[in-house]
């Protein structure tokens, strides 16, 4: 049982052609875990074969820069879901943090992908089992 079942949003939006790259997206003030994620495209991606979207969350530990993947979202090719302003539920792994922990998103596109914006938001929630 988690200390705090109380779930705190961590909310970022992009803008523009991102191209793939990874984003720091929020540095964990205590230990806990993501308990959901979405995604938002301001834009449909219209999919065909080599075309495509694929977010992987990962915890880049306490400098960033580790590729621990906790979470994704999209398939990366032929992927008919991503609707502009349509919500995109994603699917975590084992998703747990430690305080100072850094939460990174990499934004792997395949061909050419442009979503206008993206809104991401993770639950999180604070304490250990």
């Amino acid at each position: 049982m988690f200390q705090s079942q109380i779930q705190f949003p961590v909310n970022q939006t992009f803008t523009g052609d991102m191209g793939d790259d990874t984003f720091a997206l929020w540095v964990a003030p205590l230990a806990g875990e993501v308990v959901s994620m979405y995604a938002v495209p301001g834009a449909t991606i219209t999919a065909g074969p080599g075309t495509g979207l694929l977010l992987i969350l990962q915890n880049g530990g306490q400098a960033g820069t580790l590729t621990t993947a906790i979470g994704t979202i999209g398939t990366g090719t032929a992927d008919t879901g991503w609707v502009a302003d349509t919500r995109r539920t994603g699917t975590l792994g084992v998703a747990t943090f430690a305080a100072g922990d850094v939460l990174t998103l990499n934004y792997d596109e395949t061909g050419t992908v442009n979503t206008a914006w993206l809104h991401v938001s993770l639950g999180v929630r604070y304490g250990t089992s």
